[in-house]
């Protein structure tokens, strides 16, 4: 039994020319990986021949088995070749992407960085937005107009601007562009907050200090002497005197002089109303050398008028009615203040009534309320109507009036058929030549004049056409006839002056007659 269970053993043992030939001492090195440590594995054939007992007999050697390639432990792969390195672990990779927050702050947003794709440098987003801005300004018209605006501003602009500070009695405010401008605070009716609108009148250009000297509207300058007073300022005149030509103002100790047509919008007839009044002027004209100073007090309410004006010109319509002040009357209307615009009354439209001038309606001063009737911006010209104002005096002309009424009226016309006679204002009749009397009448004149009060009686009334026949004829007593012998004469004539005849009389006698030769004898001709 135990020779038995010592022989499986033995053959345990044993290695197999297989496993011999495999432990041979020669070492076997990877390809391309010389410079990589290796543990050489040997295993000695003595030791382990020993440990097992062949039989040794005369048979021939066995051949030598080839040489057993060494086993290299560790990388193989080339250092040199970055790409080859070897990774961290997940477990490092993870915990640097994902650092652990050990101070208990909240941890800052990343900044989104804008997707840029667009040739001007700018997001989708960005572009977007320009272009809403923009609209259908293109970047050359928004370069002109900065350019534009750099320009010097002309004195005597007047603009509107934002106060953008107030420092002790300067007020600052800008101007177009970049440009800013400095004005007087004491200037001011009431103190302006910054980022107001005020109104300013520029009146030049401080280059040493980049700044535009400015004005407020009806604001006054201190003057002491010649050299305080330059053209285009705004000063306070007191009135003096007055001559033909104008009014005489004091300023201080200087004398000046307002021209007729620079005291007001309209023309002043009566210039005592201005004595001992302080009028705010702007200097047209000074010559200190000689002692002249000439202002203008219309300059300023022109100014004031301006935005008025242009304000006005925008409202204004064709039908409207505005209330207006009469400023002049002439031959041929009168003109209306509208408020800073002025517009024309024909002597056609001032009244129903048929007049030959103005003033026998209007007076100048005088609050109207007139109709617009055209408006001429190219000629800058405004038709106004009066008459239209009023009731048309044909309406109700029936309850007025009645067929077979005997009134009075008075000559307004007269014409070759007869005569006008205005019987109330608006209304006019004609008297036929026929019916001024009961002869035959040669010349209306010879029977009526203009301006005669006439007792007429209504023949007929038109109110669709406007027209009513009068007769002056039937107001008349017929003249009784004459009776002689059984037989009526006829009515004598009314005596009356003489016709004139159409053709003078020569004084020569008429020539002609049967003595006298035809004149065809010439031709042949025997008469």
């Amino acid at each position: 039994m135990s020779s038995e269970s010592n022989q499986p053993a033995n053959e345990q043992n044993t290695p197999s020319p297989s496993e011999v030939a495999s432990s041979s001492t020669d070492p076997v090195a990877p390809a391309g990986s010389s410079d990589a440590p290796a543990t050489e594995v040997s295993v000695d054939s003595a030791a382990t021949a020993s440990t097992v007992s062949p039989t040794v007999t005369e048979d021939p050697p066995v051949p030598v088995a080839p040489p057993v390639r060494k086993v290299a432990i560790g990388s193989q792969r080339d250092t040199a070749d970055k790409s080859l390195q070897p990774s961290q672990p997940r477990a490092v990779q993870n915990a640097v992407a994902n650092p652990i927050n050990l101070t208990g702050e909240p941890e800052p947003v990343p900044v989104e960085i804008p997707d840029i794709k667009s040739d001007t440098g700018f997001s989708d987003d960005v572009d977007a937005e320009i272009d809403a801005v923009l609209g259908d300004i293109s970047m050359d018209d928004v370069v002109a107009t900065t350019e534009a605006s750099v320009e010097e501003i002309e004195p005597g602009t007047r603009v509107k601007a934002a106060v953008t500070k107030i420092h002790e009695d300067n007020v600052f405010v800008r101007l177009s562009g970049q440009s800013e401008g400095i004005a007087t605070l004491h200037h001011f009716k009431d103190t302006p907050n910054e980022g107001d609108l005020v109104e300013i009148i520029v009146r030049g250009l401080n280059k040493e200090d980049g700044l535009y000297e400015l004005a407020v509207p009806g604001a006054s300058i201190g003057v002491a002497d010649w050299d305080d007073i330059t053209e285009g300022a705004v000063i306070d005149a007191l009135v003096t005197g007055s001559n033909t030509g104008g009014l005489e103002v004091a300023i201080n100790s200087i004398r000046g002089f307002i021209p007729a047509s620079q005291i007001d919008r309209f023309r002043v007839e009566d210039f005592g109303a201005y004595i001992n009044q302080k009028l705010t002027c702007v200097v047209v004209e000074v010559n200190p050398e000689k002692r002249k100073l000439v202002l203008s007090r219309r300059a300023i309410l022109d100014r004031e008028n301006e935005e008025k004006r242009k304000e006005l010109l925008e409202e204004l319509e064709a039908g409207q009615l505005r209330d207006g002040v009469v400023t002049k009357l002439m031959d041929f209307g009168a003109f209306v203040d509208l408020g800073g615009v002025e517009g024309l009354i024909h002597v056609s439209k001032v009244s129903w009534s048929r007049v030959k001038h103005p003033s026998e309606v209007l007076t100048v001063g005088e609050n109207v309320r007139v109709k617009i009737e055209k408006i001429d911006e190219n000629a800058n010209r405004i038709s106004l109507s009066h008459r239209d104002t009023l009731e048309h005096p044909w309406k109700g002309i029936d309850t007025q009036f009645a067929v077979n009424d005997i009134v009075k009226g008075t000559v307004t016309k007269i014409a070759d058929f007869g005569a006008f006679v205005k019987i109330a204002p608006g209304i006019e009749g004609l008297v036929h030549i026929s019916e001024l009397a009961y002869q035959r009448v040669a010349k209306v004149s010879n029977v009526v004049n203009e301006g005669q009060e006439l007792e007429v009686k209504i023949q007929s009334i038109d109110p669709q056409s406007q027209k009513i026949s009068l007769s002056h004829k039937a107001c008349l007593a017929p003249p009784a006839p004459k009776q002689t012998s059984g037989k009526k004469e006829a009515v004598e004539a009314v005596e009356e002056p003489a016709r004139d005849l159409v053709v003078p009389s020569s004084g020569e006698p008429l020539k002609g007659g049967t003595d006298r030769k035809s004149g065809g004898e010439g031709v042949g001709l025997n008469w």
